[in-house]
């Protein structure tokens, strides 16, 4: 792993899966379809949060010996969002594994969180949180800065308006990590920007 120079961003195919993600949590929680839903989903980074700055909880989850919540996950979350979180879950330990950093520009989480994901195999990490009904909270409600600007301006059809509400919700996102975050990640020497066009071109 890279500790100085130049940090790669998240990849095109990073992008194309958090839209692919970003679209299932949109059809599983909003009235939201045609070109708004593809707009909101084109954000470059998720519009959920799987508690990365919640320590505590995972604590919880992660416990030696727990097995969540695992009775039917058609019955406690159904189909969509059970799918949603084994994805998610996927993605984010694949990439942890790969490339932290990226993870910390499409989720806001902390190295400390995707180290402690990558800790545990795959299997283990699902088995024990990927049915949790907790696990997923929406960066669409209640959160200041992100929410009422990616419901409005996040949608627009004008692409200058819609980068610029995305851009900015991402910037709210990544300050309010916490100062370990920084000490550790020069988030401002990732590159991300070229594949942030290459993504709105699409739309």
């Amino acid at each position: 792993m890279q500790e100085s120079g130049d940090y790669p961003g998240p990849s095109p195919d990073d992008y194309a899966n958090v839209t692919a993600l970003n679209t299932a949590f949109i059809r599983a929680t909003l009235d939201l379809k045609g070109p708004q839903c593809g707009r909101l989903a084109a954000a470059p980074f998720l519009l959920f949060s799987l508690r990365e700055h919640e320590p505590e909880w995972w604590e919880d989850a992660l416990a030696e010996g727990r097995q969540g919540d695992l009775i039917d996950p058609g019955e406690i979350l159904g189909v969509e969002m059970h799918s949603l979180q084994i994805a998610a879950l996927s993605f984010l330990w694949q990439l942890g594994r790969r490339n932290p950093y990226a993870v910390r520009i499409v989720s806001g989480a902390t190295i400390t969180w995707s180290e402690r994901l990558v800790h545990l195999p795959l299997i283990t990490l699902l088995y024990r949180v990927g049915a949790r009904r907790d696990l997923v909270q929406s960066r669409l409600e209640n959160v200041p800065g992100v929410s009422v600007r990616l419901l409005h301006d996040g949608i627009s059809a004008d692409q200058h308006i819609r980068r610029s509400a995305h851009l900015a919700a991402l910037q709210t996102l990544l300050t309010r990590s916490g100062v370990e975050n920084y000490a550790r990640l020069p988030a401002a020497a990732c590159r991300m920007s070229g594949v942030m066009r290459v993504v709105d071109k699409k739309l």
